[in-house]
């Protein structure tokens, strides 16, 4: 587990930490520009969770084939992954450069952060392509035991990231001052490198990655449907679960710039804690989908409890540290205003009271459902706790009642975590999710 989530939890980190730093460059430049990157980034967010559920489904089933030795069904599965990744990024990097304006007007209604997020997003509209491959093959190698490299070239976009941010935001070594674009720029150009790095790890690998082209996309009606039974329900849930999510933010932005901008302060170092968790459920998600695949249902189910009992304890370690250190992680930061420091101490402090729950049925449906071929339950258990009961408790709270920003969030917390956390306890327990996809 550790020689798995280690590489996992630090790749994380860096890319957690690479958010936290764009975030902190900005900052001095104000309110609305951090809002601006905040407003900017639910899209990117939202883009990148299509990425996230196609490369989850895909990762379902390379990891069990994983298991099984079927080495010409990984390839397959890695193939039809870029092609739905492929078509998910041309989407929004057409939406994102033509009508940046509209889309940010979703979450917002202040001129002055549509007009500055509009700068950013013309930019950042380049790297979905990027992007989509990134996240896919990373999955992809994880899923056959390869940690290693997605690690380094998260290690060297970071470092490409953070030098950059430096250099083009504030206008270093003779380049001019440009501000938010500058910081889009930089996103964009670290996107690129760590894709041409792993294009040099798949093209010099040893195993599987380095075959033929042709080998990935010889795809059969069979195969092809086979794959989107297993993939495309993730991909809803993903979706379903980013839009609930992005009904959240267009409250959050509307409750004033300040509170937006203390938030999205929060979500940066939200981030960095959930990198363990992160590590814990892919780990989880090889382990276990390996061991179906190699036929040990019972192995599998004893390997998964042991990351459900795990997530608790590492939520109570990781929230009891970050709740101490919060307030001088915060002062490292120009934070433009009191009021914005307030709200995101307080919210980092209420995401660690609750952190020993909040993570139980992400390790579940994410790691140990999907893993084990269960890819549909997640969309039933977000339509119940977020559709039904969390988005309009917030969306009653936020725009009608009026109630203090720190409470709307508790209130998203509560209402959301848990009944899935319930639900998704009763469903590991009756081992109804292990289904081995690699049988005919």
């Amino acid at each position: 587990m550790l020689r798995l989530a280690l590489p996992i939890a630090f790749q994380q980190l860096l890319v957690s930490c690479a958010q936290l730093v764009d975030t902190a460059m900005v900052t001095r430049l104000g309110n609305v520009v951090v809002s601006s990157v905040g407003v900017s980034s639910r899209w990117i967010f939202l883009m990148n969770l299509f990425y996230f559920g196609i490369s989850s489904g895909s990762a379902a089933m390379i990891a069990q084939f994983w298991g099984a030795k079927e080495k010409s069904n990984i390839k397959r599965s890695y193939g039809i992954a870029l092609i739905f990744g492929a078509a998910v990024a041309a989407v929004f990097s057409v939406s994102m450069f033509t009508v940046p304006e509209l889309m940010l007007r979703v979450f917002t209604d202040e001129q002055a952060v549509i007009e500055t997020g509009a700068q950013y997003m013309k930019i950042v509209a380049f790297m979905g392509i990027f992007s989509a491959f990134n996240q896919i093959t990373c999955t992809a190698l994880r899923a056959t035991e390869r940690v290693n490299p997605p690690l380094f070239t998260s290690i060297a976009a970071v470092a490409v990231n953070t030098v950059l941010n430096y250099i083009l935001i504030y206008g270093k070594l003779g380049f001019p001052a440009m501000g938010i674009r500058g910081a889009a720029l930089a996103t964009l150009t670290s996107t690129l490198v760590q894709s041409i790095l792993l294009l040099i790890v798949l093209r010099t690998s040893k195993e599987i990655y380095s075959d033929p082209i042709k080998d990935f996309f010889n795809l059969s009606k069979a195969f092809f449907r086979r794959f989107s039974i297993v993939c495309l329900p993730v991909v809803f849930n993903e979706v379903a679960w980013a839009m609930g999510t992005n009904i959240y933010a267009m409250v959050f932005a509307r409750q004033g710039s300040e509170s937006y901008a203390g938030y999205t302060i929060f979500s940066s170092i939200e981030q960095i804690a959930f990198v363990f968790f992160v590590g814990i459920c892919h780990a989880c998600s090889i382990m276990t989908g390996k061991t179906i695949g190699e036929g040990k249902n019972l192995g599998a189910y004893k390997q998964a409890k042991k990351f459900v009992i795990m997530t608790p304890i590492i939520g109570l370690i990781t929230g009891t540290v970050l709740a101490f250190v919060r307030n001088p992680l915060l002062s490292l930061l120009e934070i433009e205003t009191q009021g914005a420091f307030d709200v995101a101490s307080s919210l980092i402090l209420l995401y660690c009271l609750w952190l020993p729950i909040r993570n139980i049925p992400y390790t579940l449906i994410v790691g140990t459902f999907r893993a084990g071929g269960d890819t549909k339950i997640g969309i039933f258990y977000d339509c119940i706790s977020l559709y039904a009961i969390s988005i309009p408790v917030v969306v009653y709270l936020g725009f009608f009642a009026k109630v203090d920003f720190v409470y709307l969030i508790m209130a998203m917390y509560l209402c959301e975590d848990i009944p899935k956390t319930i639900m998704s306890l009763i469903r590991f327990k009756n081992k109804k999710w292990i289904r081995n996809l690699t049988d005919k």
